[in-house]
């Protein structure tokens, strides 16, 4: 009788653990991502991150409010957006008096408005950038994949995120410098309302690195090359980043 191969099941890997995927996307997010196409997105895996970051970024704001240093820059911005408005005929001088005097006088009241700011924006920012790298992943890419995928990709990124928001306000209290963070702004002596500062504040360890994550997340869900996506996900950035900083005279830091 002839002899029958014998056939070996191959164990079915076991699905990553809400700490595994945390941990995983520092040092092997492949592997983490690759677990969301196959296994699906829990609640928590996306939910968590956020909410840690919005708690940290609340804390920040709290921080410059709290420090004398950092409140008096926040202020002198404040007030040299108000003279631009005034030179810009947007404002009238005794507007501009009286806008100065509302600013010093409720600074308590900007503070938690601020920090309630913060908090929801977290969240509110959160959908949006899932919302353009679905549109990327699903038709730039012309990939397969959906909304909560995208969600998945960008709260696990967020961890990057958080320990960036860390290491800055640890910088920030150090230096007594507003948006200081491991970024090339560090070496500028410039004020942090000038162009060449912001332009230099964008080229950040932490940015980078969590657009690689997006990449390598975007090209895993959409199979496609990490090369691929990481060309979509760059070019948004350096659009976005010479938009805001040119047309909206880096008002918006993101």
């Amino acid at each position: 009788m002839s002899e029958q191969p014998v056939t070996v099941e191959q164990p079915s890997e076991e699905p990553m653990t809400f700490l595994d995927k945390a941990a995983g996307v520092f040092y092997e997010p492949s592997k983490v991502f690759q677990s969301i196409k196959s296994g699906g997105l829990k609640f928590a895996d996306w939910f968590v991150p956020v909410l840690v970051m919005a708690i940290l970024t609340s804390i920040s704001v709290y921080v410059v409010n709290s420090s004398p240093d950092l409140r008096y820059q926040t202020l002198q911005i404040m007030e040299r957006s108000i003279e631009k408005n005034v030179s810009d005929g947007k404002m009238t001088a005794e507007q501009a008096k009286q806008a100065k005097k509302v600013m010093e006088n409720n600074q308590g009241t900007f503070m938690e408005i601020g920090i309630a700011g913060a908090f929801f924006g977290v969240f509110i920012f959160f959908f949006i950038l899932s919302s353009v790298w679905l549109v990327v992943g699903k038709f730039a890419l012309k990939g397969v994949m959906n909304y909560t995928q995208a969600m998945g990709v960008v709260g696990l990124v967020n961890w990057i995120s958080v320990v960036s928001l860390v290491v800055g306000i640890v910088l920030m209290v150090a230096l007594s410098q507003l948006n200081a963070g491991l970024n090339l702004g560090l070496l500028s002596s410039a004020g942090s309302l000038t162009k060449s500062h912001l332009l230099l504040s964008k080229i950040d360890l932490f940015t980078i690195w969590s657009l690689v994550l997006i990449s390598i997340g975007l090209g895993k869900l959409s199979d496609k090359k990490t090369s691929q996506a990481a060309v979509w996900v760059f070019g948004i950035w350096i659009v976005w980043g010479l938009f805001s900083i040119f047309v909206l005279g880096g008002k918006v830091f993101a």
